[in-house]
């Protein structure tokens, strides 16, 4: 492109003689490289310099040769364009560009920059292998030259123009401020092409009017869920070349595309093609089956058998025992050659054939067409033979030891399913309920035999195991063993030529004996880190094709958004003036609003300045770099595994923001790898019911706030005593695990705490004048002083109160009781002490223990006189004492003696009733009687199958299990009734329990195992079944657990620590959702939720989040409101500004606290009939009996039902029963 017909910078000469250089055959002429750009150095005179400076000769474009020499020597005021020029001469030095120059009639000059590039014909590859400090300055120069590029035509034909508007440059150095989810949300739906084959069944999946009759699923798929199947199919079948996500499409100043990596800055004319992976990541929104969606892959593909894992080495021919012994042709001479070692194939020949044996095998022979071939078939497995690749330096010398034979690996139509171990009757129950075909599935539990290779690869359809199962096979994993084995030389099938193979098997896994077809990973995001074996061991298996299926890709990709248009917006949160109420209210969405949509083009970044990616998108970015390199494998980053860094991260991390282009490659990436439809396309099909969740403030009940202002007095004290400096003040950066026990310990308080050490009260009050000297001595400000003094007045007040010294005695809660007979409430309380302005009927607190001992004991004894319940009370109490020093005593032999309170330590877990707790969740009899309600529950939903659902449900709702008798009604304890407990949150969740556990199931969060404890006695008080998901119980009865839930009406509450309970599990029988404390990470609350919200669910989900007003809770539940719409990943608690700050200053509650109505229960909740008044009785009048003589009467024995352990003598023990005389008639 030259039609320049006078150039103002050539000399006099020149223009006489318009000098042309003559055309070049040099790879590097002009007419082989791309047309980048033009760049004008506008300093005066440089056309005059250049004129004196002229070398009299053209390029073929018309323009002069650039030469750096005299124009640095012109620049040396102008640092900027020195530097340029500079970098210009180093990149056409060492032939990244070439460029040309000419002066304009304004006195600039104008170059025209031409680009090298790397895939240049006829230059032998030399510009693909330059050394790397060559490679690393061409990178910072093109970097800086490359934005500065004009493509505007009229300046490259140095045409006068008129500006207008904004300069065309090659690569637009605009401003993206999109976070690492929000490129997330906007990936583009998939949008998948038929592939031809397996019954056109792709193409019959994008006909949406096609009910897909005969592919073998029971369930009806979604729009949105066919077309991502259509996606997996064409991912696993399509296996021609993909363009490569790395590079980006530029055009030269003369409309050409070419391709440029932002990362190396790599520039190649031709459109670069990559193999691609068979598979990926399943990534759609929490809830919208993603489950269904993989059993449709997996059943849509079941035929298929995988291929030999391609290898460049040798052949792989696919054989079978019976055609690697007997079938000709050169693959299979060879390959039996190769084997043998030179020997003869085998052959089996009977040395007499008339013997009776070779007759009866013929005999077989001529049946059969009749006989059954399945155990021969099976027994015929395909296999190839896959022998050792050219060793690298380290192995050679091992390499020489070993025999050269190949290992036998087995092809297969089998899935392997890896799941967690909470979800494997999840996924077994998905499988029965949605698939139509009868799959042949095998459960390979932690107790479960090994199958060998070979059954593995022919019984099968699916192979499902949880993580722990799967990595099991790690410690047998050295393949160099499958080398050694000898050539099989078993005898045939009696009647057929099929070996019956009966060779010992290697200590080697099974798993690594089989090209597995398919590989799928659930809740795959645990496959992004490298510190597990589960990627290792999945990097050792021969997979044909891998998945991940994940809702979370990574910390911050998440998939929580279906749903959100159903969510109620509620109002703004209510002013501190409505602090007066019992409690408090906060509506919150559950997330933002539904994810707006973001153009595919770059947003407009007028007035904005650059994002600059942090070391939490770093975390995120080499998750998702591990999950594409080590598990999905794709090939491109398998061969190079720093590739994901140096053109992904690095270019995205820069100081200044992200590289042009750089956020373009991402988008590429996860769109090549990633599987998932924008939330607003799902939504056009599924509308999941709403969602309403509330932030519900309430106040402390007054023996609570004592601990609470108790626990700020000791942060107060500590903060001005350390002088807010040094490794003695709670917030200095070395006591980061002190200061969230802390933490912990306080949100414990809000709950339920006490501590028998009274917080230190003691100690510190003894010593209080010491520590307001040193203050005075100091001269510390006088705010300090103030908050000093009032910190030992709380104190103060917390130790003058004797009711609460006496609860800090024992951790249960206690729970005032009304109407209880003072002798009975003296035998069976902690707290002999009345609480002050208490109602006439409250008798005083009982703890929840106790009154649960209290329950039994009139069950068992409906008619126990008052002495006796006294007495028992007192074997009680002295029984938990025995108890209480045991636990102690055992604490002490393991080093986990109680600290004192001052050291913070974590009470959340380490306490007497969180290890009865545990113990409990696992005991034989919890869980045999979850099991008995599961089996009886499975049999009647079988049952109304068989009965086309017209049988009656004869499960009672909540039923407890044991039942009072009628004589209960007798007893002096009938009319005693429970008031609230001295834990606020704990009423809350009582009151809404009692009221809606009838109609509808609650899953309870938290992450304290010691307020779930408290939660389940409370439960057990109302009489409302529940189950307990915690670590303690073991993966198979999780499972059951979950199962149980989900399908019997006996159990209506299900407990569960949030960091186990959050993620993967659907409970949608549940619509009520109570978090005992504010969670900080939104994610993490939100997958809580997600349990319940998903496809499946018909009701409105209630969400109710419990925090304590003027403390630290009700300044989290602000803070996140606030941050939740941050593009920055939410900091830990203590890390979070406002939150440090706030736990740094320590408000007290002085306030008297406004407590929300109870609705109090019976002890004993006696059935309706019992209440009723009875009918006046039937007088019969008897004649009377005459006298019998004593020697006659009768002795009849009336055995005692339930005897009372608790007060029997030896001598009542040895008495079975009490003798009644009755006269004979």
């Amino acid at each position: 492109m030259s039609d320049c017909t006078w150039c103002p910078s050539c000399c006099p000469r020149c223009f006489t003689f318009n000098q042309l250089a003559a055309t070049s055959d040099s790879p590097f002429s002009l007419r082989n490289l791309l047309l980048g750009g033009t760049l004008t150095l506008d300093k005066a005179r440089i056309g005059v310099v250049h004129q004196k400076n002229c070398v009299h000769r053209h390029e073929e474009d018309g323009w002069h040769a650039f030469q750096s020499g005299w124009l640095i020597q012109c620049l040396q005021n102008s640092a900027e364009d020195l530097a340029l020029i500079q970098g210009l001469a180093f990149l056409i030095l060492h032939n990244f560009v070439r460029a040309t120059c000419r002066g304009d009639h304004h006195g600039r000059l104008v170059l025209r920059i031409y680009l090298v590039q790397f895939d240049l014909s006829n230059v032998q590859g030399r510009l693909r292998v330059r050394k790397e400090n060559i490679l690393s300055a061409g990178r910072r120069h093109m970097r800086t030259l490359l934005p500065k590029l004009s493509q505007s035509l009229d300046k490259w034909l140095c045409r006068e123009i008129v500006s207008s508007g904004e300069e065309k440059r090659l690569i637009k150095e605009t401003i993206d401020t999109r976070t690492l989810a929000d490129i997330y949300s906007d990936l583009a739906c998939p949008s998948p092409i038929a592939i031809p084959g397996l019954g056109n069944i792709a193409s019959r999946l994008l006909a949406f009017d096609d009910s897909l009759d005969g592919l073998g699923m029971r369930s009806t798929l979604y729009r949105y869920q066919r077309r991502s199947v259509a996606s997996m199919l064409q991912k696993e079948l399509d296996t021609r070349d993909v363009p490569d996500p790395l590079f980006i499409q530029v055009k030269s100043v003369d409309d050409k595309i070419f391709y440029v990596q932002p990362g190396t800055l790599e520039i190649l004319k031709e459109r670069p093609m990559i193999t691609p992976c068979r598979g990926g990541i399943l990534c759609e929104e929490l809830g919208t089956g993603k489950t269904v969606m993989m059993l449709s892959l997996i059943v849509a593909t079941r035929k298929q058998i995988s291929s030999p894992e391609p290898s460049i080495v040798d052949d792989r021919p696919v054989m079978t025992p019976l055609a690697f012994r007997h079938f000709p042709g050169s693959e299979f001479d060879l390959a039996r050659k190769r084997m043998f070692a030179g020997t003869n194939p085998y052959c089996e020949i009977d040395e007499v054939l008339s013997n009776n044996r070779y007759r009866r095998n013929l005999e077989k022979e001529d049946e059969v067409n009749t006989l059954p071939l399945g155990k021969m078939i099976r027994a015929n497995v395909p296999f190839y033979h896959h022998y050792l690749g050219e060793p690298s330096n380290r192995e050679r010398a091992q390499r020489n030891r070993l025999d050269e034979r190949p290992k036998v690996i087995y092809l297969t139509s089998a899935t392997l399913v890896v799941v967690p171990p909470n979800l494997l009757s999840q996924w077994d129950r998905e499988i029965t309920k949605h698939c139509e075909l009868a799959l042949r599935v095998l459960i390979l539990r932690t107790s479960t035999i090994m199958p060998n290779a070979r059954s593995l690869a022919t019984n099968y359809d699916i192979i499902l195991m949880s993580y722990t199962r799967f990595t099991s096979e790690f410690n047998n994993s050295d393949v160099t063993k499958l080398h050694s084995d000898r050539p099989c030389t078993c005898p045939e099938y009696p009647g057929f030529r099929v070996p019956n193979c009966k060779c010992p098997v290697p200590n080697i896994s099974p798993f690594l004996q089989i090209r597995w077809k398919r590989l799928v990973i659930d809740e795959g995001h645990v496959s992004s880190s490298l510190t597990s074996i589960l990627v290792p061991f999945a990097k050792l298996l021969s997979v044909e094709r891998r998945w991940i299926v994940t809702g979370t890709p990574t910390t911050n990709l998440l998939g929580l958004s279906l749903g959100n248009r159903s969510s109620d917006d509620g109002n703004e949160l209510q002013p501190d003036g409505a602090a007066g109420r019992p409690d408090q209210h906060f509506p919150v969405d559950v997330d933002d609003s539904p994810s707006m949509q973001i153009s595919p083009s770059i947003p407009d970044d007028f007035g904005q300045k650059p994002r600059i990616w942090n070391r939490y998108d770093r975390e995120d970015l080499n998750k998702l770099g591990n999950m594409i390199t080590h598990f999905i494998a794709l090939p491109q980053f398998t061969a190079e595994p720093k590739l994901m860094s140096n053109s992904v991260v690095e270019p995205l991390l820069t100081s200044t923001g992200p590289q042009p282009g750089a956020i373009q490659v991402l988008n590429q990436l996860m769109e090549m790898v990633m599987i998932r439809h924008r939330i607003e396309e799902v939504e056009k099909e599924v509308v999941l019911p709403p969602v309403s969740q509330e932030s519900v403030l309430l106040d402390l009940d007054p023996l609570v706030i004592k601990s609470f202002n108790a626990l700020q007095a000791i942060i107060t004290i500590n903060a001005i005593d350390s002088q807010r400096t040094d490794q003695d003040y709670m917030f200095h950066p070395r006591n980061a695990d002190f200061l969230q026990a802390t933490v912990r310990n306080m949100s414990q308080i809000f709950f339920w705490h006490v501590d028998e050490e009274l917080y230190n009260a003691k100690q510190l009050l003894q010593s209080a004048a010491g520590h307001i000297v040193v203050a005075q001595e100091r001269n510390v400000p006088h705010e300090d002083m103030l908050a000093l003094n009032e910190a030992f007045r709380h104190l103060q007040i917390a130790m003058d109160d004797e009711l609460w010294r006496q609860i800090q005695t024992h951790e249960e809660i206690p729970f005032r009781v009304l109407d209880l007979d003072q002798r009975v409430f003296d035998a069976w309380t902690r707290t002999p002490g009345s609480e002050p302005l208490a109602s006439p009927d409250q008798t005083g607190f009982v703890h929840a223990d106790r009154l649960l001992k209290l329950y039994d004991m009139v069950i068992q004894k409906p008619l126990i006189k008052i002495d006796d319940m006294v007495s028992w009370g007192q074997t009680v109490a002295a029984r938990d004492k025995i108890f209480r020093q045991a636990y102690e005593e055992s604490l002490r032999k393991k080093g986990k003696g109680r600290r004192k309170a001052k050291h913070a330590d974590d009470l959340t877990s380490s306490s007497q009733m969180a290890d009865n707790f545990a113990k409990k969740a696992s005991a034989a009899d919890t869980l045999k009687e979850m099991q008995k309600e599961l089996d009886a529950t499975l049999a009647r939903l079988q049952n109304d199958d068989d009965d086309d659902g017209t049988s009656a449900n004869n499960s009672e709702v909540g039923s407890p299990t044991k039942r009072p008798s009628n004589l209960v009604a007798s007893s002096p304890l009938a009319k005693v009734r429970i008031a609230s407990s001295a834990s606020t949150k704990l009423n809350y969740i009582i009151n809404e329990v009692q009221q809606y556990s009838s109609t509808e199931k609650f899953l309870i969060f938290s992450e304290s195992p010691l307020s779930l404890s408290h939660v389940a006695e409370a439960l057990e008080l109302i009489h409302v079944k529940f189950l307990r998901f915690t670590s303690q119980v073991t993966s198979q009865f999780r499972e059951q657990l979950v199962l149980t839930f989900e399908t019997s009406e006996t159990y209506r509450v299900f407990l569960m620590e949030l960091k186990h309970g959050a993620r993967g599990l659907n409970l949608i029988s549940a619509s009520r959702v109570i978090f005992c404390e504010p969670v900080w990470q939104a994610d993490v609350e939100s997958q809580a939720i997600k349990r319940a919200h998903r496809i499946g669910q018909t009701r409105p989900i209630t969400v109710k989040t419990l925090a304590i007003r003027g403390t630290a809770e009700e300044n989290m539940v602000a803070r996140r409101t606030i941050l939740k719409n941050s593009q920055e990943k939410l900091p830990k608690v203590i890390e979070e500004a406002g939150m440090r700050h706030y736990i740094a200053n320590p408000k007290f509650i002085t306030r008297p606290p406004t407590l929300s109505t109870f609705t109090t229960f019976p002890l004993i909740d006696l059935p309706p009939e019992f209440s009723r008044p009875r009918p006046n009785p039937i007088m019969l009048k008897i004649p009377a009996v005459p006298r019998t003589p004593i020697s006659s009467l009768k002795h009849v024995r009336v055995e005692d039902p339930i005897p009372n352990p608790a007060f029997e003598g030896p001598a009542q023990k040895k008495m079975k029963g009490r003798s009644i005389r009755f006269a004979d008639p």
